[in-house]
């Protein structure tokens, strides 16, 4: 399996986020990485999320070794040549298209697509994919990827979308079929504080990491 794939897989969890403000997120970024989350999605929702993303991807080899540290939220293809030649270290998408699929391909990048159709999941099985992005989770219901597995049975699923911070609550979407869970405002808050962050997100893992 590609190493970033299975680091994902491992922690389970993908913190997702994004502000406006660079200290905010490297803040974040630091939180989140102090807790021993070493793959993070950070999210292009605003006007600064190119310039953010950058400065992070220049620091993080110093300040924050071993963190893969991906992009969401792209859209098109301008999006994503911008977020790799930023070295970014995964795409991921709220959408699929061949168009989308094929451009990752063509730039030698990690893409981890969102899909909600049993159709959009074989666009990128057929293109060599071997994880998608399940979305919106709180539509399709925790019993929808078991339900479409044996249809594809060498890719792996994660959930995002209305999945919350209870240890329960993800270990039912896991022994659904999901093999990680994205996590956005349910875990990374708008007033967030880091030590609160980096506490929950390690209590989270380790209690993720009894089963």
């Amino acid at each position: 399996m590609n190493p970033i794939l299975q680091t994902i897989k491992n922690q389970k969890i993908v913190p997702l986020f994004y502000n406006d403000a660079f200290e905010v997120s490297k803040t974040i970024v630091k939180a989140l990485y102090d807790a021993g989350i070493r793959a993070i999605e950070y999210t292009n929702r605003g006007a600064q999320a190119l310039e953010n993303f950058t400065k992070l991807k220049t620091i993080a080899s110093t300040e924050f070794p071993g963190l893969l540290l991906g992009i969401g939220t792209v859209k098109n293809p301008k999006e994503l040549d911008d977020f790799v030649a930023a070295k970014a270290d995964f795409i991921i998408t709220p959408v699929i298209s061949d168009e989308l699929v094929k451009h990752a391909l063509a730039q030698n990048i990690l893409l981890i697509p969102g899909c909600f159709t049993p159709s959009e999941v074989n666009i990128a099985f057929q293109n060599g994919i071997r994880m998608v992005k399940i979305f919106p989770g709180d539509v399709v219901g925790k019993k929808y990827v078991k339900s479409i597995q044996p249809l594809f049975p060498e890719m792996e699923f994660m959930i995002t979308g209305g999945v919350s911070t209870d240890v329960n609550d993800i270990n039912e979407w896991l022994s659904g079929g999901v093999c990680a869970v994205g996590l956005g405002s349910a875990l990374v808050k708008k007033d967030v504080v880091a030590e609160e962050l980096t506490s929950t997100v390690k209590q989270l893992l380790h209690q993720l990491n009894q089963n």
